[in-house]
């Protein structure tokens, strides 16, 4: 097995939960871990549900470039920010995905290729936003705010929704949130009866809807086929279900000790949680020169 592994060029890695600390930044043992493998050939996918400014605001602060998979495989773009893969959502997927969180009274937020927006008064969506952060992390509201500029504080009003989509704005994902956890079960149990998207949540308060075919292992498939890679040159990272699709298609899978069981299960590997540089352990151990 000697030198096999030298062989990775492509680390994929999850950002929330997996990369990232729970202060939403990378350590120092996670920077210099991918640096030590940056400098032997590899390259840093992340694979990630967020938007690109939000990936790049956190990858420049560690003065780390990558490719990246967003909204959980709605885009991948490379280092320089050019898209080169696609699976938007069928706009005729939109009203019936979001008379379900409106029938239901959940919040959402809409993510498109030139911007956020909502469907309701923006104010009462980011206000609602970080009610959830806070109840979730157990933040204060300054800590959240603190963080830095989110989508929600950017939103834009859609007046009219049959202009919007005429308009023909790329959608990414629809993400909706609540604190009340089972009205997020119960728009998951409706969901279920849509043909043409998926449906993920990164944490049981929410859930983010995109075209079916937007699942990170789908689009990393067709990123590697684009650009000439195998399978058994990749090494993926992560820790919850929207994961999934890349434990499935790749090999050498990697579940952070904080990651689902379900995650643990379909790994190659498990690794320390992600409050203590899994990631380097996990780069470490591929990058070693025996196994």
């Amino acid at each position: 097995m000697k030198g096999v592994f030298n062989m990775i060029k492509w680390i994929v890695s999850d950002m929330d939960g997996t990369l990232l600390n729970a202060q939403g930044t990378i350590s120092p043992g996670n920077r210099a871990a991918l640096q030590r493998a940056i400098a032997k050939g590899a390259k840093l996918v992340v694979a990630t549900g967020r938007e690109l400014s939000s990936v790049r605001e956190i990858l420049n602060q560690c003065q780390l470039s990558a490719l990246a998979i967003l909204g959980n495989g709605a885009q991948f773009v490379d280092e320089n920010d050019r898209i080169l893969k696609t699976a938007y959502l069928d706009p005729s997927l939109f009203k019936p995905v979001t008379k379900i969180f409106d029938d239901l009274g959940i919040h959402y937020m809409i993510f498109a290729a030139d911007g956020f927006y909502a469907t309701h008064d923006p104010a009462d969506v980011c206000e609602a936003f970080i009610q959830r952060c806070m109840h979730r992390f157990g933040r204060s509201r300054e800590q959240t705010l603190s963080r830095g500029p989110m989508p929600c504080m950017q939103l834009i009003k859609i007046h009219d929704v049959d202009a919007f989509l005429q308009e023909a704005h790329d959608i990414i994902k629809v993400e909706a949130f609540s604190i009340n956890e089972e009205l997020i079960v119960k728009a998951k149990k409706q969901l279920s009866q849509l043909t043409g998207i998926a449906y993920l949540s990164s944490y049981s308060d929410n859930v983010e809807v995109t075209d079916a075919h937007a699942q990170k292992g789908l689009i990393l498939e067709e990123a590697i086929q684009l650009l000439g890679l195998v399978k058994e040159e990749v090494m993926v990272l992560g820790d919850a279900f929207n994961d999934v699709t890349m434990f499935e298609r790749f090999p050498y899978s990697f579940a952070m000790g904080n990651a689902e069981k379900a995650i643990k299960e379909m790994a190659y590997r498990v690794v320390a949680n992600c409050e203590e540089d899994g990631v380097a352990e996990a780069i470490d151990w591929m990058f070693k020169e025996d196994h």
